[in-house]
């Protein structure tokens, strides 16, 4: 065949088209008549459950363009900012930390500090970088060409106050403001949802959103102060589409107040970015952050902006939810799978974690790996050159409108019932993320959701109690010497902006920041999904010695070596000492062993039908022992329960018990843990 000949023929033609029809026919044979719409439905705990898969057909239904776009600031089609945030607790060495990663590849940073009240603090104090003055903030930006680099301040509601010293820095500098980039992360939404009460009046907090909005708008257009920190849904357990649906609640209603005020759709668009976190289902996390432009652009089309020319500022940073203590070099896996999906979605910028900043100061090794991840990511995958990559994919396209349309639904839920703030103080958001954590805790402690190396598949030489140290350092707010703030200005960045300029201190300006309010509703927390187990876990380390578990693997071969290594990989959660022999060749021989090592715990490993003559001839050997272990039958034959425990069996474990109350009255009865 020549060139021209197969140019011009389709490289398919001669392969038939295999129908819809014909697909299922071969699936249902394989199934043996089952359903695979019922028997392979994606039970994702995420709000939708997909099917296994999706062909052209099923596309008839979605009217939107493919490839979603987004807005791009060069010529890259899907280039993102590679930001690297800064962990050091000292502020001179924050700055050589931040000029290090710009020079080994980072194009952005991120900075973090907390403001809270502590008992016993009369002013608050901060934790994270110890920012409390405008010379605190020209020290940590020192030789960091803000023209250049994007700064993003993970600073929640103590924003304002970074915001009036950036811009005053801008001005010392002479900078073009018009080149300056920076997002924070203000959130009074997710400030309330945390702590259970407002950070100050209501209505003095919708004040701050437009004076805020309304002062950057007109000095620093490409600074955006206000953010919908969806973070904070995740780590706390929501699922992806309350995680959606939430942050498009909370964006309706910064626009709403903005525009309420008299602010341009336009200003008030330019003001947001969103900040989510990537969880690692990977397919699902890529279909999240496409729904979530979806779903903005329905927003903004409600409010009568254009969405071409308002896209939403989305950043992507790898989830603390999933992380784990024990076996911590797997993060690395973990956040190679997230930042990897957060590419290929279209992030505007990403954050890579380090793998154990959860549970020490990164060092220079962690930082190192994070950054080179999204480092290879572009200049080795070059997933930069390419426009939308997932679109095309049925799946990821089914995927994405299904997300979308339940997040939708959320957000409309929310917005019936008055609003965000209005549905936090009903309980509303509340109840649902705690049934959410409800399930995905259950799932942990039945190992139907697995964290290698900590409820399934341990080192069991592994000890992290000595590894654990500070993440970051708590300091109180220090007023200065002179309080007497001299401002006539009305705005609130306007007042801060005066007051840093006349050497104020944060801790000056506090009331114009928080009222630290007495709790009034419900609140939720984020916390790591596998750190109920880790807690097991550090109290075996920290206990005197360490319980040793003697495995009994009786009669047929097939039946013993399944058990004992369930038993085995079970009590290893716990970091039990596991004694694992090959078999014995009859009770007696068990027996004797039991008598010679005297374990804590003795787990008879065999079938069921062999349990029937076993566990008698071993229960009452145990029982006469001066200092019997705790005697676990692996496995759990219904009929014969009863009888067992009457012999003196005290445990059984077996596939889908819970896990994590098991190992709690193993903890309990040997004494590590309390009742």
């Amino acid at each position: 065949m020549s060139n021209s000949d197969s140019t011009n023929q389709s490289l398919f033609e001669e392969f038939p088209p295999v129908s819809t029809e014909e697909w299922e026919e071969v699936i249902e044979k394989d199934l043996k008549g089952a359903d695979y719409k019922e028997k392979l439905r994606w039970k994702t705990g995420e709000g939708i459950e997909p099917l296994p898969f999706y062909r052209n057909d099923d596309m008839d239904d979605i009217h939107r363009p493919t490839p979603i776009p987004k807005a791009y600031t060069n010529t890259e089609a899907n280039s993102w900012e590679i930001r690297e945030p800064i962990f050091e607790n000292d502020i001179s060495e924050a700055n050589k930390a931040a000029r290090n990663a710009l020079d080994r590849g980072a194009d952005a940073l991120q900075f973090q500090m907390t403001l809270r009240r502590t008992e016993g603090m009369l002013d608050g104090d901060i934790q994270g970088l110890p920012i409390q003055s405008q010379s605190d903030l020209a020290a940590l930006l020192n030789e960091i060409p803000l023209e250049n680099i994007p700064l993003h301040f993970d600073t929640g509601l103590a924003s304002p106050a970074l915001l009036a010293m950036l811009w005053n820095d801008i001005q010392t500098q002479n900078l073009d403001p018009q080149k300056v980039q920076a997002t924070f992360s203000y959130d009074p939404f997710v400030y309330l949802l945390q702590h259970g009460h407002y950070s100050r009046d209501k209505k003095d907090i919708e004040r701050d959103i437009y004076h805020i909005t309304q002062f950057f708008a007109k000095n620093l257009p490409t600074v955006r102060p206000l953010g919908v920190d969806a973070r904070f849904y995740h780590n706390s357990g929501a699922t992806i589409t309350q995680e959606l649906g939430y942050a498009m609640a909370a964006a309706s209603e910064y626009l709403a107040i903005l525009t309420d005020n008299d602010l341009s759709i336009e200003d008030a668009v330019q003001s947001l970015s969103f900040n989510f976190s990537i969880g690692s289902n990977y397919f699902l996390e890529i279909a999240k952050y496409r729904a979530a432009r979806l779903l903005w652009k329905n927003l903004i089309e409600a409010y009568g902006a254009d969405p071409e020319a308002n896209a939403a500022y989305l950043h992507g940073e790898t989830s603390r939810w999933n992380k784990t203590l024990y076996d911590p070099y797997t993060n690395m896996l973990r956040t190679s799978t997230e930042s990897m999906a957060g590419a290929i979605a279209g992030c505007d910028s990403l954050t890579v974690l380090p793998f154990d900043e959860h549970f020490r100061q990164p060092n220079e090794f962690s930082e190192r790996i994070a950054r080179n991840q999204q480092l290879i990511l572009s200049e080795e995958a070059y997933l930069n050159k390419v426009e939308d990559p997932a679109a095309g994919s049925y799946y990821i396209d089914k995927l994405t409108e299904k997300i979308a349309e339940k997040a939708w639904n959320i957000f409309q839920d929310v917005e019936t019932e008055g609003g965000l703030f209005k549905a936090i103080e009903n309980g509303t958001v509340q109840s649902a993320i705690q049934k959410s954590q409800k399930q995905r805790n259950q799932a942990i402690a039945k190992r139907g959701r697995t964290f290698v190396g900590t409820n399934q598949y341990t080192n069991a030489d592994e000890n992290m109690s000595d590894d654990i140290g500070k993440t970051e350092q708590t300091m109180a707010l220090r007023g200065s010497e002179d309080s007497n703030i001299e401002s006539e200005a009305e705005n609130l960045i306007s007042y801060l902006s005066e007051a840093f300029s006349q050497d104020a201190n944060i801790a000056d300006v506090i009331d114009r920041l928080f009222d630290f309010g007495r709790q009034k509703y419900r609140t939720v927390a984020p916390y790591r999904g596998p750190q109920l187990f880790e807690e097991l876990r550090l109290a075996t380390e920290r206990h005197h010695s360490t319980p040793t578990v003697l495995n009994l693997p009786l009669g047929n071969k097939k039946w013993r070596k399944g058990r004992a290594t369930f038993s085995a990989n079970l009590f290893g959660c716990a970091g039990y000492h596991i004694e694992d022999p090959i078999g014995f060749g009859d009770a007696d021989e068990a027996i004797h062993t039991i008598k010679e090592q005297q374990p804590d715990i003795a787990v008879i490993c065999s079938s069921d039908e062999e349990y029937k003559e076993l566990v008698p001839t071993i229960a009452d050997a145990v029982s006469n022992l001066e200092n019997p272990p705790i005697l676990v039958l692996a496995g759990y034959p219904k009929k014969d329960v009863e009888a067992y425990k009457k012999s003196g069996v005290d445990e059984f474990i077996y596939a889908k018990c819970n896990v994590l109350e098991t190992l709690k009255r193993f903890q309990q009865k040997l004494n590590i843990i309390g009742n």
